[in-house]
């Protein structure tokens, strides 16, 4: 028998050579599909436990990831340039697909999160729980990333208000955060600790809640002006292009199949 690690690692090395050869092929052929983020190209990106056809095999991103490097990439008002470029940068689990690419821009990078068994990151500059952070000193920062992070606190609303303050005024505030469909008002239950109860009721054993449609209230409560951006914000050639939306919504319940990126300003 394998040993886990070793198969990983094998498992990786030919998912890399599978990659490598494809895009040689595309270098001469048409593709239907292209990472914005690596700019992998595809007749189709492959699947996750959630939705078919999301996942970017080179670079790993996902809808989300995607969509807020659409933002960064096509969004005048919150263009990298804007948020990013030369700021002061705060980012909450720092996520391998877009990681690289935001430290290069910004003036000051730094990383956190707070690090639970079974999670780790080569680096990280603040292991803190972002519901409080004393460590960092009122508007510190020009930009808050938080990709998919504040369903996995407690209190959500502390985070964001943590958030708020460490910013500067005019400063940025960019999350994500899955929202189950057609749920109007966020679903959370402390009383639920058992795993499985919290992966039937919130999508996966370490989830806390899941986020309805009154999520941008919970922003806007913390002092920040909120705007929502999602598959509509793009032409739709660009968001088939770049797969800014999963070309199959997934029947399961919790899924977020309608991905949006918040960005609330100080």
């Amino acid at each position: 028998m394998i040993a886990a690690a070793p198969l990983r690692k094998l498992k990786r090395v030919y998912t890399d050579f599978s990659v490598t050869t494809n895009q040689v092929y595309y270098k001469f052929a048409t593709s239907k599909v292209e990472c914005n983020i690596c700019h992998y190209k595809a007749n189709r990106l492959t699947s996750d436990g959630w939705h078919q056809f999301i996942q970017c095999p080179k670079c790993r991103s996902d809808v989300r990831h995607r969509l807020l490097w659409a933002t960064l990439e096509h969004n005048e008002e919150f263009s990298m340039q804007k948020m990013i470029t030369g700021k002061r940068v705060l980012h909450f689990a720092p996520e391998r697909p877009t990681t690289k690419l935001i430290r290069h821009q910004a003036q000051t990078y730094k990383t956190a999160d707070y690090l639970m068994p079974g999670y780790q990151y080569d680096s990280i500059d603040y292991a803190i729980d972002m519901q409080d952070m004393p460590v960092i000193k009122d508007e510190s920062f020009d930009c808050v990333i938080a990709c998919d992070v504040l369903h996995y606190l407690a209190d959500h609303k502390k985070g964001i208000r943590e958030a708020h303050r460490v910013l500067a005024k005019g400063g940025y505030f960019i999350v994500t955060v899955p929202q189950r469909d057609n749920l109007e008002v966020t679903h959370e239950d402390p009383s639920i600790t058992d795993p499985e109860e919290r992966k039937e009721a919130f999508g996966s054993p370490d989830h806390l809640k899941i986020f309805g449609k009154d999520f941008s209230s919970f922003l806007s409560d913390a002092g920040f002006t909120v705007t929502e951006i999602d598959q509509h914000s793009f032409p739709e050639d660009l968001v088939k292009r770049n797969v800014l939306a999963p070309p199959i919504l997934s029947q399961r319940k919790n899924a977020t199949n309608f991905r949006k990126v918040f960005i609330g300003v100080k």
